[in-house]
């Protein structure tokens, strides 16, 4: 009894039909009956695509179809890997195929999906900031400062000042003495010239 072929993935019809074993690294698919993967369907071109493991990652090829190979709804104009989530058309008849993918090019991929999802979450962040819709309480709430200093300096009255614990000292006016009378001037001597006529001893 001849030994089974090793089966390296399965080309799965979307929405129902028979599973293909995918047996050769490199597979032909399209309407003659000398492709590896014959499609009885009049859109489908003679020789239509080809399939190939590559490092552990199936790929597909278009070979200059009249109706197109695409990947998710993208129709090729290269070689492309295929992940087994999406959906390889054929014309307009939807595959996927279902193995492991193994090897750097599947670790590549995969890395650069969630880097693609990392950069959407953070440019949906920047815009959240930039609309001001930023809700984060763990964040220090910036300061909104003015961009220049004002042209006038208004100063506090005295009297404004004193009942204003915040005014720096330097932004208060000074107090101007009140001028005094000629009376007051008058009882100021007066009382001087008492101090000096007192006896020594009292």
């Amino acid at each position: 009894m001849p030994p089974q072929p090793e089966i390296r993935g399965t080309l799965i019809p979307v929405g129902g039909g028979d599973p293909i074993p995918l047996v050769k690294d490199e597979l032909i698919v399209g309407r003659r009956g000398s492709c590896d993967i014959r499609l009885d369907f009049e859109n489908v071109s003679g020789k239509h695509c080809v399939f190939r493991l590559i490092n552990g990652v199936w790929h597909v090829r278009d070979l200059g179809s009249t109706n197109g190979t695409s990947i998710n709804g993208s129709r090729l104009t290269s070689e492309h890997a295929i992940m087994p989530e999406d959906e390889i058309g054929i014309a307009d008849h939807l595959f996927t195929i279902d193995y492991i993918p193994s090897g750097p090019e599947a670790f590549i991929t995969t890395h650069r999906v969630f880097d693609e999802d990392v950069q959407e979450e953070r440019r949906r962040h920047s815009l959240m900031e930039l609309a001001g819709l930023d809700t984060d309480e763990d964040k220090p709430k910036r300061i909104s400062r003015p961009s220049r200093a004002p042209a006038v300096i208004q100063r506090l009255s005295a009297d404004e000042a004193d009942f204003d614990d915040t005014v720096p000292e330097h932004f208060k006016q000074p107090t101007k003495p009140k001028p005094r009378t000629s009376g007051e001037d008058d009882d100021f001597l007066r009382l001087i010239e008492e101090e000096v006529k007192k006896p020594e001893g009292e």
